[in-house]
């Protein structure tokens, strides 16, 4: 189906979806703070308010879901049978229904669905032993475990956390593998070698059709160089860790600025009663932020 027929279908199923759109189940909660949340001052818990040293308790309570699919637009190209496409994924986890600028929200945002699928499947040639997925931004504990992904503005997955239910600033908290510094401060690149180093990860147990865990690593099938996540497929992170950082900080990092002072940051999940989220993507209003 080309993307104007699935446009148009999409107008069509609108009513019979919505019932199921923002299903799920999940769990975000850690320690944060945000300076001038609104106008009583800064985010606090029981009084005590929250600071870059000393962040306090927070909890999502998630309770609504939603995944936005973008093609990559080749993928309506002819000769590109070959071509590893970009197809992107952007999910989120709601504390409700409402618009994301009445909403605290969480967004993981995947840059590449073939890479995610890569490191869910954990296919290994079978000639050569080698793995079949990126092994800097992708760890596999084990054959039939969940594939860790590495979450940080130069990996394949983003993340980020909004708070515009719990606070009126206009600020958001993105997540990072390593502490940002600016580069002229640093001699390396601050990028870990090792997954024990990531500061920032999630681990995709099931991400639509990737996994094929009834096989050997040596028997499984490469991933399609088109493949996508499909309405009706389900997404499961088993666990997330998240080291979140003033998005203004982020910035002064990759330009090589100055660093900001933070206004936001913290923590969320490291285990699966702090971290996790498994829903079905649905289309319909609500979940898709386009039509």
């Amino acid at each position: 189906m080309n993307r104007v027929a699935r446009v148009g279908w999409a107008a069509v199923v609108l009513g019979l979806s919505a019932c199921s759109v923002g299903k799920g189940v999940g769990a975000a909660s850690g320690k944060i703070f945000e300076l001038a949340c609104n106008k009583n001052g800064d985010y606090s818990v029981d009084g005590v308010a929250g600071t870059e040293s000393a962040p306090v308790p927070y909890d999502l309570h998630p309770s609504y879901f939603a995944g936005e699919p973008v093609d990559d637009l080749r993928n309506y190209s002819s000769g590109t049978e070959n071509t590893i496409m970009l197809n992107r994924l952007t999910m989120r986890l709601q504390r409700s229904g409402k618009q994301i600028e009445l909403n605290d929200v969480l967004t993981f945002d995947v840059t590449s669905s073939y890479e995610v699928a890569r490191c869910v499947r954990g296919r290994v040639d079978k000639d050569t032993g080698a793995n079949d997925w990126d092994e800097a931004n992708c760890y596999r504990a084990s054959d039939n475990g969940p594939g860790r992904m590495r979450v940080q503005y130069d990996s394949t997955v983003h993340a980020a956390l909004t708070l515009k239910a719990t606070c009126s600033a206009n600020l958001v908290a993105s997540a990072v593998s390593t502490i940002p510094v600016p580069l002229s401060y640093s001699t390396t690149t601050g990028t870990p070698t090792a997954p024990a180093d990531w500061a920032s990860w999630v681990e995709f147990q099931e991400f639509g059709s990737a996994a094929q865990y009834d096989r050997v690593p040596s028997e499984r099938d490469w991933v399609d160089h088109h493949f996508r996540v499909d309405f009706g497929e389900r997404i499961y992170a088993t666990s997330f860790l998240l080291t979140l950082v003033d998005d203004a900080i982020v910035n002064a990092a990759i330009y090589d600025r100055p660093r900001p002072d933070a206004y936001i940051g913290g923590t969320l999940g490291g285990d699966p009663t702090t971290g996790r989220f498994d829903f079905d993507l649905e289309r319909g209003q609500g979940a898709q932020l386009f039509p």
